[in-house]
């Protein structure tokens, strides 16, 4: 007789089930999914603001300056009036530096491993908001594919808004471990989490601003879920004000040391929009976030979405109109469920979002951006959970099978839509080109579009696109320099000194912005005022790489080949990952009557970079020079592949094959 009659062994789905039900092994699986997903970021590039805020940043490269990450702003060596208090993302840079130098690969994994975090956060933070495991585990999944994720795991310098999430979340679940009287009967398990919850929340202040709502999200879960039963409005409200109170100290203190170590910033507040334009505006940008979490295509980091002034019934009425069906809905699903969790997701979807809402702290046209979602989309992910939950049978089909079809089709879109829309992080020329072309209008993608083709020699396009920007956008501050620019790297100094002088004045000041204009005075050949910049900045910050750059270069253009010699050597130490600053030492050395010296460098430049013709141009100089007459050849033909006008390619390939 067969003894396993009556018994008969579980199908693959029931053993799948019974195993994913262990956290244990549900949220590996969760992270290896996440870190497939986002792998490809591995390969990408730094791009936009990782220039300034990592590979520029002086105060990254060694642990001493910790004590002043905590004492000012993260962009200080960028321009005055900016109010980024973010201490525990400079350590976390820190740390990046420490391991991987500048190398992006490494800076990228730590990115994703960053979300992979948020993500387990996100799922002990739905279990402790009573939700069910399966309902739990989607929320979480959810949460790890939602395209709309895709800057703040892609984008280095968007960390902080991975780093404040994972903290918040944490922090929340602490709490509400703290305040579960069954599951911590003694008075110090209660305090232990509390403390640790403070503590958390502490964390997620210091990483960036947006945690300055968690005392506010503590009152709402409190007054909808007081500890008495039937407990009066009055008693609800003063258990909600009471439990927050800890919270919104610590923020206090927070927003004391913050304004302590921001002394002297301004801020950006637009002066010719009131309170007026935001509230026409809010509307819209609103909208604009909604349509992101429920059709996540068409994602940037560049939107542009300026005050409005007109169109009054289409930018105004029917975003309202959109908001308040979508407001009433959510009520009506929250009376229905009757445990205010839909209310609670929707509010922290909400009040998560609320820093980003005050408009008058942006340029105009730079309210949506998606990092900001990243933090709120946990309530998101918590209500799509629990609606694909909820869906019924259809037609001999089960609950159970509809649902997990519905899943499928949407974390497969999720997962579709990543893959194709994260790949324009990979570099700048992908990001800005994209962003230009989604959003003509945007004059901060137009000005960088130009910054990139006139690095690349398309010099008529690119002052075509400087000029659009101060003629459209006279009022965007970097426009004068994108076409100062412009004209100084297409030989036309007169023009280019012009605009230079209209540069904006508080990037002009900066440490790097003095660097990137002493670079331009060089390149025009006026060398008293490009020293003068060099001396001041380097005296500030001796540090500062582009300073050390674009210094060497100009001491390279002058002829001065050992100063420059001297500042290009401290810039490939600060930056061994980079091909130019290891070409201009080379060429330094080379031109200094060096050439032994000064091969390798070129030699590691062409390998690290070898579309840049420059580049193999100066190495077959120096080839030639040692003697090596083949390979110099080589490296002529390759120069002019690269770039068919290349004059004294020519010149020197000709005088070559007359030998």
């Amino acid at each position: 007789m067969d003894e396993t009659q009556g018994h008969p062994e579980p199908s693959l789905s029931e053993l799948l089930a019974k195993y994913l039900r262990r956290p244990n092994v549900l949220l590996p699986l969760l992270g290896l999914v996440t870190f497939v997903v986002y792998s490809g970021s591995l390969s990408f590039d730094f791009v936009w603001d990782d220039w300034p805020q990592i590979v520029n940043s002086p105060i990254i490269r060694t642990w001493n300056n910790l004590p002043r990450a905590f004492t000012s702003d993260l962009w200080y060596h960028v321009a005055r009036h900016q109010v980024y208090y973010r201490p525990l993302f400079v350590a976390w840079s820190m740390l990046n530096y420490t391991l991987f130098g500048l190398r992006p690969w490494g800076w990228h994994l730590g990115a994703v491993l960053l979300h992979v975090g948020a993500v387990a956060a996100v799922f002990w933070l739905a279990r402790r908001l009573a939700l069910e495991y399966w309902t739990a585990a989607l929320a979480a999944l959810i949460f790890a594919l939602h395209p709309i994720h895709i800057e703040p795991v892609t984008w280095i310098s968007a960390a902080s808004d991975t780093m404040v999430t994972m903290f918040a979340a944490l922090a929340f679940a602490t709490f509400l471990n703290g305040r579960d009287p069954e599951r911590n009967s003694e008075l110090k398990k209660r305090a232990a989490w509390w403390i640790a919850s403070l503590a958390l929340l502490a964390c997620a202040l210091l990483t960036k601003e947006m945690a300055v709502v968690f005392s506010a999200l503590v009152g709402i879960y409190v007054w909808l879920h007081p500890a008495g039963r039937n407990a009066s409005p009055r008693k609800r409200v003063l258990g909600a004000v009471t439990e927050a109170a800890p919270y919104a100290v610590v923020t206090l203190a927070y927003a004391l040391l913050r304004k302590h170590a921001l002394l002297h910033a301004t801020g950006q507040f637009d002066p010719s929009h009131g309170m007026m334009d935001v509230v026409r505006t809010l509307p819209l940008v609103l909208s604009i976030y909604l349509r992101h979490l429920l059709v996540p295509v068409g994602l940037t980091g560049l939107y542009y979405t300026p005050y409005v002034t007109s169109a009054i019934l289409s930018q105004v009425v029917a975003p309202v109109v959109v908001l308040g069906a979508a407001l009433v809905a959510l009520w009506y699903w929250n009376r229905r469920e009757g445990n205010s969790t839909v209310a609670f997701a929707g509010l922290w979807l909400l009040v998560g979002l609320a820093p980003a809402l005050y408009l008058r702290n942006f340029g105009n046209g730079d309210f949506v951006r998606d990092r900001y979602m990243y933090l709120p989309s946990i309530g998101f992910a918590i209500l799509a959970a629990m609606g694909l939950r909820r869906l019924p049978s259809i037609r001999g089909w089960s609950a159970q099978v509809v649902q997990a079809c519905a899943v499928l089709v949407l974390c497969g879109g999720y997962v579709c839509a990543s893959l194709a829309q994260q790949v324009y992080w990979g570099s700048d020329l992908l990001l800005l080109a994209r962003g230009q072309s989604l959003y003509p209008g945007n004059p901060y993608a137009v000005a960088g579009l130009a910054k990139e083709y006139s690095q690349r020699g398309a010099h008529d396009r690119a002052i075509e696109l400087a000029q659009s920007v101060v003629r459209d956008h006279p009022e965007y501050g970097y426009g004068p320099l994108a076409l100062a620019e412009a004209y100084i790297r297409a030989g036309r100094f007169e023009e280019g000194r012009i605009w230079l002088d209209r540069v904006n004045p508080d990037y002009a000041k900066s440490e790097m912005g003095m660097a990137a204009v002493a670079g331009l005075y060089g390149q025009m050949g006026d060398y008293e005022r490009a020293f003068a910049l060099c001396s001041e900045i380097l005296e500030k910050e001796p540090n500062l790489y582009s300073a050390l750059y674009n210094c060497g270069n100009i001491h390279l253009m002058d002829g001065q080949y050992r100063d420059a010699e001297q500042l290009l050597s401290r810039a490939v130490q600060l930056v061994p990952e980079q091909a130019a600053p290891k070409h201009f030492l080379g060429r330094a050395l080379l031109q200094d009557g060096r050439n032994a010296e000064a091969q390798p460098y070129l030699l590691q430049a062409v390998a690290m970079d070898p579309k840049v013709w420059d580049y193999h141009y100066w190495f077959g100089v120096s080839l030639e020079r040692s003697g090596n007459m083949s390979a110099a050849r080589t490296e002529y033909q390759r120069t002019l592949q690269l770039n068919q006008d290349s004059k004294e390619a020519k010149m020197r390939l000709t005088a070559l094959e007359a030998k």
